[in-house]
């Protein structure tokens, strides 16, 4: 209504066509506007968790049946890990708020191409972290070893960073790498050191 008030008391010397120019306008800002709302609104499919985990199971069943010569074992929850050395087998993690000190090599599985690694060969200055910020792979593959142990953990993507891209190291030239979605990693980790975690004492009001 106040559109066809301002239309009739400006000087335009084609109202008509004013006024249906405005109008195809206003209807075009309407179309995107309902556009954009359902661009935003559009997502991707589900990351679908156990069907991944299906994929990566074949995957590595083939590499290990067809490229690894050493012998592999599987925990029920779908971890492929081979123990190099056991460790101390009197000192155990015994909660997932216990720290951990490690040295660890990680490559894609089959291409080889390295992911991550320790940054020093000093062992007491190597990486130490609470076990439960760790991926799931290294939760439950990690405490199959005591300190002075070490291990050969093929991670599922499921247990690792799933469907999402992450950084990794630069190739030698300095170009940014970075793993795909799903990517199944192959880590080779030495246990140095446990420290446990003490829960906090409460003191007497």
């Amino acid at each position: 209504m106040y559109l066809l008030k301002l239309v009739k008391y400006c000087a335009i010397p084609n109202k008509r066509l004013f006024l249906c120019n405005m109008l195809k306008s206003k209807s075009l800002l309407l179309i995107i506007v309902v556009a954009c709302f359902f661009a935003a609104c559009k997502t991707g499919p589900a990351y679908d968790k156990a069907t991944q985990f299906a994929i990566d199971e074949a995957l590595i069943q083939r590499y290990v049946d067809d490229s690894l010569k050493v012998p592999i074992k599987k925990s029920p929850d779908g971890l492929y890990y081979q123990i190099i050395k056991q460790g101390a087998p009197d000192v155990k993690i015994e909660s997932v708020l216990d720290t951990v000190q490690i040295r660890y090599i990680g490559k894609v599985m089959k291409s080889g191409i390295l992911y991550d690694s320790t940054a020093t060969l000093v062992d007491s200055l190597a990486t130490k972290f609470i076990l439960n910020t760790a991926i799931e792979g290294w939760r439950k593959g990690i405490p199959l070893i005591g300190p002075g142990g070490q291990i050969r953990l093929i991670v599922p993507s499921t247990m690792a960073y799933q469907n999402v891209v992450v950084s990794a190291l630069p190739a030698a030239n300095g170009t940014p790498v970075f793993l795909p979605a799903n990517t199944i990693l192959d880590f080779n980790i030495r246990f140095i050191k446990l420290f446990k975690y003490k829960k906090p004492q409460v003191q007497p009001q």
